[in-house]
């Protein structure tokens, strides 16, 4: 069998034909491949999306969980405030009175030495006084023995 330019020509043009069939099956398969391959990506990309928009939403619900929180501790440094304000000025209501208390006490005090001080005059007197009384009350004796002794004497010479 001899091979005519036309079927040799013929065959090469089936082989590659067939090459160029097989080439474009294996290209097939790789686009096929290619297109699963881009599929399961968009799902991950898909569930990524999702998963992105949940961590948004909880970053939404922390940041509001924080912004209350911020309230909270503002709303309670508030109220530490008004008990700080509220302690500070009853700690100076509470100095005002232990002052008051104390010039009271002064007071008192002052009003004692001097109630003492008249006592101890008073006293001074009533020493100096007494004194004073039992060296008159000393003469009367003396004078009354003397008259006594006198108006004996006259008596004597009147019974004589």
């Amino acid at each position: 069998m001899t091979n005519t330019p036309s079927e040799s020509r013929l065959d090469r043009l089936e082989a590659l034909a067939e090459t160029v069939l097989l080439a474009i099956q294996q290209q097939s398969t790789q686009i096929t491949d290619l297109g699963g391959s881009i599929a399961q990506q968009g799902t991950q990309i898909t569930d990524l999306g999702e998963s992105i928009a949940q961590q948004g939403t909880q970053i939404a619900d922390l940041r509001e969980s924080i912004a209350q929180q911020g309230a909270q501790i503002t709303e309670v440094s508030g109220g530490i405030a008004e008990v700080v304000a509220m302690l500070s000025e009853q700690a100076e209501q509470q100095d005002a009175r232990q002052a008051e208390s104390d010039q009271r006490f002064e007071n008192l005090l002052q009003d004692a030495r001097a109630d003492r001080q008249r006592i101890d005059e008073a006293l001074a007197r009533g020493d100096r006084d007494r004194a004073l009384n039992e060296s008159e009350h000393r003469a009367f004796r003396e004078t009354f023995q003397t008259l006594l002794a006198e108006v004996a004497r006259i008596w004597q010479r009147l019974a004589s």
